[in-house]
């Protein structure tokens, strides 16, 4: 294998990397935003979840 095609196998890789990253880290934020209740909508978009609003229970 000559320098230059392992060159462009390392290039495929990181950005395969950073575009693996960048999915992950938008999933965690979904569900982090869905799971803390910060928006009623987003929460009651997932299927199958229920809303509980805690924030003024004593």
């Amino acid at each position: 294998m000559n320098q230059n095609h392992r060159s462009r196998v390392n290039d495929a890789c990181n950005a395969s990397v950073f575009a693996l990253v960048i999915v992950l880290a938008a999933l965690l934020y979904v569900f982090g935003a869905a799971m803390s209740g910060d928006t009623v909508g987003l929460t009651q978009s997932i299927r199958g979840a229920e809303v509980f609003d805690t924030r003024n229970v004593p």
